[in-house]
């Protein structure tokens, strides 16, 4: 189980959310829909281990997220073009976690010549097909899903989230969806996380 306990996060001077505690667990799909600059960006870079709370604890089967070794929370950000290092190619990226088969490659609508070449030489969604396949590692428990598929055509969306919850039952992946659009998390989720947790919402209204 993915813990969130206690947490308070902070922008400078501005708090996005205080003592936020919520749990995700496995096969489980958490939903997060605020307005843009309340945070949700900000929790999914928590969660993931990429930027330290200023208080409380992000804990999986009650241990803090590992600083040595692959992380089983892993993040796509709704940039992936920003985690990419440009002078590798965005198969050297991939590799360095996992090696996936074709099949996994045709399910995500990433064409295997992509591998080859570097983040510069590709748009954003063909990157950010390549981000979700990176954060699939068989390693991964809990994906953080920030705006994912918001640069890709409505088919592939729709391919793209049938694959995503066919892993939330078959490993079982817990996944916390942020988006914009709320009729998407109101398909895919089995509950929302609820936009009052988010101290920034709450003063802007």
């Amino acid at each position: 189980m993915l813990c969130c306990r206690d947490v308070t996060i902070c922008q400078g001077e501005k708090v996005l959310w205080q003592n936020l505690t919520f749990s995700l667990r496995p096969g489980e799909r958490i939903g997060v829909c605020a307005p843009s600059g309340t945070g949700k960006t900000t929790l999914g870079r928590v969660l993931a281990g990429w930027q330290k709370p200023i208080s409380g604890d992000i804990l999986v089967d009650d241990q803090p997220l590992p600083m040595h070794q692959y992380c089983p929370v892993q993040l796509v950000p709704q940039h992936p073009e920003l985690t990419f290092n440009p002078r590798r190619s965005t198969g050297d990226a991939v590799h360095d976690a996992w090696r996936p088969d074709a099949e996994m490659l045709t399910r995500l609508h990433i064409n295997p010549e992509w591998l080859t070449r570097r983040p510069g030489q590709l748009s954003g969604g063909e990157l950010a097909r390549i981000a979700i396949l990176r954060a699939l590692d068989p390693r991964t428990r809990f994906l953080i899903a920030d705006e994912i598929t918001a640069q890709l055509d409505p088919s592939i969306q729709r391919d793209i989230w049938m694959l995503l919850l066919e892993e939330c039952q078959r490993r079982p992946l817990g996944m916390l969806i942020i988006s914009h659009q709320q009729a998407l998390l109101d398909q895919i989720s089995t509950r929302a996380l609820p936009s009052s947790a988010c101290t920034s919402f709450q003063a802007n209204n």
